[in-house]
């Protein structure tokens, strides 16, 4: 069940907040939607779940704007988590299975075997106030998948979790690509929006800057990044032509360089100005991406 925004416009107090904001989210994908703080992403996805009204605009589910069967099929982890404190894990896994219609021993069911597969069975009866922070984030993810919904929308997902847990969810990730549900995944740790989706939409000030494959958005990025690593001052590279920006942190320079200067000549020249360990030439990465396009937007805006 494909999702597609056609147009979506938003406007809180006559400000927009969303504008003319179109994408499609396929099967068996996993989508970034990815933007800086107040960029209008949670507004954008309250939008897909009904929460919100566009001003103007279409979002369809399979061609069909959302109705209850459409919204029994969705789960959604928010970015602002809330569990009721009180009740026993087991309880409130049960509750939230009922609200999306399952019956009382289906709900059952599902929530002792995701408890069980997400190592949480010792919690079954732990009142949930009683719960780490980082343990009541994965009950909180268990809650939005415990109906096996075929659209999955995550909005900043890895918030709280250790390093072993956010393996756990990457993992889950990649099983419900797998099985060809449709994600969406709302992150601002661009490293595991590079590893985990395979189409982004960056927005910036409620518009589209950016929207494709990685492979396609680093083409319109022409600038290539050499990293250097040497024992000696690595200040001495700013001298050397064709470096459009240097930064240095340690030991360690990021040079930026356009894709036509002539990349042979460089490396030498650095070669021959400092004493390098380890030297290395990248494409851009999606956190440079981000920087840029965003840069380049609020340029445009002035």
């Amino acid at each position: 069940m494909d999702i597609e925004l056609k147009n979506v416009t938003k406007n809180f107090n006559d400000l927009p907040v969303v504008q003319n904001l179109s994408f499609k989210i396929r099967e068996g994908e996993v989508l970034g939607l990815l933007g800086p703080n107040g960029a209008g992403k949670t507004t954008t996805l309250r939008m897909i779940l009904d929460i919100l009204r566009p001003d103007d605009g279409t979002i369809t589910f399979g061609g069909e704007k959302i109705n209850r069967n459409i919204r029994n099929r969705i789960g959604y982890l928010p970015e602002e988590r809330g569990i009721y404190q009180k009740y026993k894990v087991l309880d409130v896994l049960i509750y939230f299975g009922r609200l999306k219609n399952l019956s009382k021993r289906k709900s059952h069911v599902e929530a002792v075997r995701l408890l069980d597969h997400f190592q949480m069975i010792e919690y079954l009866e732990e009142p949930v106030a009683q719960l780490s922070k980082g343990i009541q984030q994965k009950l909180q993810f268990l809650i939005s998948i415990i109906h096996n919904p075929r659209i999955i929308i995550l909005d900043e997902p890895f918030w709280g979790l250790d390093p072993l847990n956010q393996e756990m969810l990457r993992k889950q990730i990649k099983s419900f690509k797998e099985q060809g549900k449709v994600v969406l995944l709302s992150t601002h740790q661009l490293n595991e929006a590079e590893t985990l989706c395979d189409y982004f939409v960056l927005i910036d000030h409620g518009k589209s800057v950016l929207q494709g494959t990685l492979d396609r958005i680093r083409r319109g990025f022409r600038e290539q990044i050499i990293m250097v690593e040497a024992k000696n001052d690595l200040n001495k590279l700013r001298d050397i032509a064709n470096i459009k920006k240097i930064s240095i942190e340690n030991s360690c320079a990021t040079l930026h360089i356009d894709e036509n200067a002539p990349v042979n000549k460089i490396l030498q020249s650095i070669i021959d100005t400092v004493k390098v360990t380890k030297i290395s030439l990248n494409k851009p990465d999606l956190h440079d991406i981000f920087l840029q396009a965003i840069q380049k937007n609020a340029k445009a805006r002035e």
